[in-house]
């Protein structure tokens, strides 16, 4: 599901992320959901809201793209779409 732009990603937004090469090309999509730090779990998929990947993404909408780190390497990420949730269920594709 893709959110209309002006629904803003916040802790608790369950993302769908696609990193792009230099070309806009898309080179892998992922999940992302932003958590309080103290309930992150990477086998869940969920990030601390302190994470520079994290802090890069809130405040951004669906089609954004934004350079950022994940685990120490840069990266170019699109947010693919996005929802609002505090339960478990995983992203809807």
């Amino acid at each position: 599901m893709t959110l209309p732009k002006h629904v803003v990603i916040a802790v608790w937004s369950q993302l769908l992320l696609s990193e792009l090469d230099e070309n806009d090309a898309i080179l892998r999509q992922f999940d992302w959901r932003i958590v309080p730090d103290d309930q992150a779990d990477l086998a869940k998929e969920w990030y601390g809201e302190s994470l520079p990947a994290s802090q890069a993404l809130i405040g951004l909408g669906a089609g954004d793209i934004v350079e950022t780190t994940i685990d120490g390497k840069a990266v170019r990420l699109r947010v693919q779409g996005a929802e609002s949730t505090s339960s478990t269920r995983p992203f809807a594709q």
